[in-house]
């Protein structure tokens, strides 16, 4: 029932934005850069200064949610490094917020009988169905804990919405059937994505690049995957995101400004078309000057000419806001089945 409310909360609210001009709804927090995973195709992994104080996070939290926000994920780096994490968690909870955590799993083990009553769902992210995922995160043992994490997760709290994500590249293409079947073993469904490539955000160091797919075999590996998915087997990505690839055409107009705004490490409200000016800070600015400033109105305008970033996030998202029915059947079906 809460996530069917969610649900319904998140449509009303998508049409008041777009009906009304009110603003966006979710919250993207990458509330800590920092990580002891090394994986090739992170873009946020880095040491950045960072907001440690739990009252200051619970305040913007609660101006979010006079604001009309309704959920929020925590992200980072690895989240479960912030030491508040669990006490912001459950004031989020408190309030309303339906609330999502993404990790490497490494650390689950340690949090998962907490965050199986804290989060309304959990994304674990595993390239490679096998010990073979440690090699490629550059942390031993980061596969097995992670799947000891879920199966803690799901002992605890059985509906506990639980998904891997798995970053598709050159790296473990391949493996896209063994990640499927592992889901099938665990009882839970995978996402996946292709590689967003670029300059790491918080850390020096070379460009993410060279680690996607060649267009052609990029559309082979998504035509398997979106065969799976018509087979009925756990893939949750829509088949509008799978095509995409499948056809070589990644077209979309991003709204994602007008869904979401993503708060860095120090509160930063990031502006993807021009890093170096963020649309403001949440621990220094009002939330709603940040929300109807001159610097949001520009980059929602902009944002509908850009289709760079290939991320489900970004893609599946903007696809919902355009009410494609295919996008929003399947993620009425993910959320509440």
């Amino acid at each position: 029932m809460r996530r069917l409310t969610y649900f319904l909360r998140a449509v009303r609210k998508i049409l008041r934005t777009r009906l009304k001009g009110e603003g966006p709804f979710f919250v993207s927090h990458l509330i800590t850069a920092r990580c002891f995973a090394r994986c090739p195709t992170c873009l946020w992994r880095g040491d950045v200064p960072e907001e440690k104080n739990v009252s200051k996070v619970l305040k913007f939290y609660r101006e979010a949610r006079e604001e009309g926000f309704v959920s929020t994920t925590f992200w980072g780096g690895e989240p479960l490094l912030w030491e508040g994490l669990l006490e912001v968690m459950e004031g989020c909870r408190k309030m309303g917020f339906v609330t999502g955590l993404i990790t490497n799993g490494y650390l689950l083990p340690r949090y998962a009988r907490d965050l199986a009553h804290l989060a309304d769902f959990v994304i674990v992210s595993v390239d490679l169905p096998s010990e073979e995922h440690d090699r490629l995160r550059g942390v031993e043992g980061m596969f097995r804990r992670a799947l000891e994490g879920i199966s803690l997760l799901s002992e605890e709290n059985p509906g506990l919405k639980v998904f891997l994500n798995t970053v598709v590249s050159r790296l473990n293409f391949h493996a896209v059937e063994g990640m499927v079947e592992l889901c099938e073993e665990l009882g839970i469904s995978v996402t996946f994505e292709s590689v967003d490539e670029g300059e790491p955000q918080f850390r020096d160091g070379p460009r993410v690049e060279g680690l996607r797919l060649p267009r052609e075999e990029e559309a082979e590996v998504f035509g398997r995957i979106r065969r799976m998915k018509r087979e009925g087997r756990p893939v949750n990505n829509s088949e509008s995101y799978l095509r995409m690839f499948e056809e070589g055409r990644v077209r979309y107009r991003c709204h994602l400004p007008s869904i979401s705004v993503r708060v860095e490490p120090d509160g930063n409200v990031t502006n993807c078309l021009d890093r170096k000016h963020p649309l403001g800070n949440v621990y220094r600015d009002r939330l709603r000057d940040i929300l109807e400033g001159e610097r949001m109105r520009w980059l929602r305008r902009e944002a509908l000419g850009c289709h760079r970033c290939v991320d489900t996030g970004t893609v599946e998202s903007s696809l919902f806001w355009e009410f494609k029915p295919e996008v929003v059947l399947n993620t009425l079906r993910l959320f509440l089945g």
